[in-house]
């Protein structure tokens, strides 16, 4: 979210600039990322400490997290003879008294002098027949606060950095606040009649009361007001986007007699309910005559492939050529040596593309010559596929397989490759409100049910103790003609030395436990020639045992794997167990999951752990991993060009996203050209920050 209009120039300056920092004070500002006062007033706090909410000290129970208050009567500091130093501080309140224990902070020793006030908020535990809280939140009363912060209930905490201490912060943000005109002169982006509706304050008010609220009905308000304008920021601009997409013409492609229909008899199996609800969806945008830009989603092995592989061949059908883009070379192969017969027997040629120097220069120029004069007409491949020297004699749909690594501006992309139609698939399930929110540009289908008949699947969470016996089980599996992933975290050990590398554990499992049974390694580090020799052997079954770190996670189809070990699994989310879980279970016969997990494992793992174990729905894990890791870490980086969340959930402020999305088709359709004299704030906002975005939405 940011700010904009008549405003803009103040709030662009330097933060070196402001009173009270300068050069030093900046550069510790900038490792928080500002750098700017508009970003300073964007530092939204992360909590707030309520000293009116505070309970008497005798009132304290051990596992009771509350804000307590009092005066310091004593502290004592002790550093062990290996760790941390261990500050611990007495305070008393009239009522009863609690220590405060503080680790590696050398620095409060001065400030938490006795007879100084504080505030502190934490979790009470007993300790040797007293109460303690160990590393609480803290505030210190009375010290070097502004005087317009003196007697104030609700004190922000903010996240903050060495050289940036919440008192200062607080300072720098209320002198900034306490600017003539500042707050009143802040443009109002959004319509009046909306605040009327909801009963939230004008823009400039809700800033002032995120960070400085009067009591908890100003702050809620305000949060929940700022937190709309950040969704209705993201929907506005994916409702631009999806109506430039709409006045955009794309390849007719009905039909589906010649090709689609024997493709779809010959399939060992019926299309279930949800997929073929999912095809019809797709087929619709491809006759409508519009350029489709469509999400498919669905849980592991529910089957989007085969519903891509459809929509491949009505483009077939229709005369054009079909693209489909996966993010790792080995499942390029995959797909393309599971496909390339059936559709020859429909009279389809299918090439394969992949960088550079991961296949031989020979075979990569007869693809290059077969996409540009159209005698391929499917391709399978990675984003090698949309590089600028390649060229399609006339693209009509382009599958891609990659969900957060094949963002907007890639997608534009494709209009360069003639506008073809676009699919994209999600690797993981994820839930409504999230995908309006990250793919606001796209319209959704989903894929929620399983083929019925698969083999049972059992996960199971052991202990490093019980490893002879799991590994004696899976000598017994391998005996049966099966195949095993022990998938490991890192690929050699860092900083983080107790965990096991995949490098090392392949060393030590194939001369150890499982000699002699045929250990194949493989991990990101691998060239692609050696990472494709690996999964070959493993498939053969000459190595039927595969040392792995999550390379795997995405798409590798081997049907006879049946086991998989997941060593410090609780290093991964549990969206990444679920892929890494979806690499078995494929074929006719019962496999098993087991979760080897480290001793001395904290409850909150463990407890996250037993939520996985006990559920295989997708779409229950993710909106769980959700809750716990939030949209960044489920994604694993930020999609280019989407504005950042930083106050919205998509997930537990649903209603707010279904709400922006509304009002932002809405307005779109109303004004597309945002023109109204009430949207002029707004406009200039979209074209200072997201120039780039409102170009491909065709906005000027």
């Amino acid at each position: 979210m940011q700010s904009g209009g008549a405003r803009a120039e103040g709030l662009q300056r330097p933060v070196q600039f402001l009173k009270g920092v300068g050069p030093r004070r900046a550069a510790d500002l900038a490792r928080l990322g500002l750098h700017t006062a508009e970003d300073l007033l964007l530092h939204f706090p992360r909590d707030y400490l309520d000293l009116g909410e505070s309970l008497p000290l005798a009132a304290l129970t051990p596992g009771l997290r509350a804000t307590v208050r009092g005066q310091v009567l004593a502290s004592a500091e002790r550093r062990p003879r290996q760790g941390l130093g261990i500050l611990t501080v007495l305070i008393d309140d009239g009522t009863g008294r609690l220590q405060l224990v503080f680790f590696n902070q050398p620095y409060l020793k001065k400030q938490l002098a006795n007879g100084v006030q504080v505030v502190a908020n934490g979790e009470a535990a007993p300790f040797r027949g007293a109460l303690q809280m160990q590393s609480p939140e803290l505030e210190i009363l009375g010290e070097e606060e502004s005087p317009r912060l003196l007697g104030r209930r609700i004190l922000p905490l903010y996240p903050a950095t060495r050289g940036v201490g919440q008192r200062w912060l607080r300072r720098l943000l209320d002198g900034l606040l306490a600017e003539p005109g500042l707050v009143a002169g802040l443009p109002e982006i959004l319509p009046a009649e909306w605040l009327r509706a909801e009963g939230w304050p004008a823009r400039g008010a809700a800033l002032r009361a995120i960070h400085f609220p009067e009591d908890r009905d100003e702050l809620a308000s305000a949060r929940e007001r700022l937190k709309f304008e950040e969704l209705f920021l993201l929907q506005l601009l994916a409702a631009l986007r999806r109506r430039q997409l709409a006045r955009e013409a794309g390849p007719v492609l009905a039909g589906g007699e010649r090709l689609l229909a024997p493709f779809l008899a010959g399939l060992p199996y019926q299309l279930t309910a949800a997929q073929a609800r999912a095809l019809a969806e797709i087929r619709g945008d491809l006759a409508s005559g519009g350029r489709m830009n469509r999400l498919l989603q669905g849980d592991v092995g529910c089957g989007k492939t085969v519903v891509a592989l459809a929509a491949l061949l009505l483009a077939a059908e229709g005369g054009y050529q079909g693209a489909f883009m996966v993010p790792l070379e080995a499942l390029a192969r995959q797909h393309f040596a599971n496909w390339a017969g059936p559709l020859a027997a429909l009279g389809l040629r299918a090439g394969l593309l992949l960088g550079g120097g991961s296949q031989p220069a020979k075979e990569r120029r007869s693809v290059l010559a077969g996409l540009a004069d159209g005698a391929i007409d499917i391709a399978f491949g990675t984003q090698a596929l949309i590089q600028d020297e390649i060229r399609f004699a006339r693209l009509g749909l382009a599958v891609v397989d990659e969900q957060h690594r094949f963002g907007v501006l890639q997608r534009a992309g494709l209009r360069e490759r003639g506008a073809p139609h676009v699919l994209v698939m999600t690797a993981t399930p994820i839930p409504r409100s999230l995908a309006m929110t990250v793919y606001g540009d796209l319209e959704l289908s989903v894929i929620d049910s399983l083929p019925p008949g698969r083999p049972g699947l059992v996960t199971r969470l052991a202990t490093e103790e019980q490893l002879p016996r799991i590994h004696a089980f899976l000598r017994e599996r391998v005996a049966a003609g099966e195949r095993a992933f022990l998938i490991f975290p890192l690929v050699e050990e860092g900083d983080q030395a107790e965990l096991a590398a995949a490098t090392q554990a392949y060393e030590e499992l194939a001369a150890g436990p499982l000699a002699g049974l045929g250990c194949g390694l493989i991990h990101g580090r691998l060239s692609a020639a050696r990472k494709a020799a690996a999964l070959a052997a493993f498939r053969s079954g000459e190595r039927p045992v595969l040392v792995a770190t999550t390379v795997i996670e995405v798409g590798i189809d081997v049907p006879e794997a049946t086991l998989m070990l997941i060593h410090n699994p609780e290093r991964f989310g549990l969206s990444q167990l679920h892929q890494l879980r979806g690499r078995i279970g494929r074929g006719r016969q019962k496999s098993y999951c087991i979760l080897v997990a480290p001793a001395g494992m904290g409850e909150t793992s463990r407890e996250r752990l037993e939520t996985f174990v006990k559920h295989r729905d997708g779409f229950r894990l993710a909106e769980e991993d959700l809750r716990l890791r939030g949209p960044g870490e489920l994604f694993g980086q930020r999609q280019h060009g989407r504005p950042e969340l930083s106050l919205a959930h998509p997930l537990a402020d649903a209603r707010l996203v279904a709400l922006a999305r509304e009002r932002a088709a809405a307005l779109v359709a109303r004004d597309p050209e945002l023109a109204a004299a009430d949207l002029r704030a707004l406009r200039e906002l979209l074209q200072r920050v997201y120039r780039e975005r409102l170009l491909l939405a065709g906005v000027g």
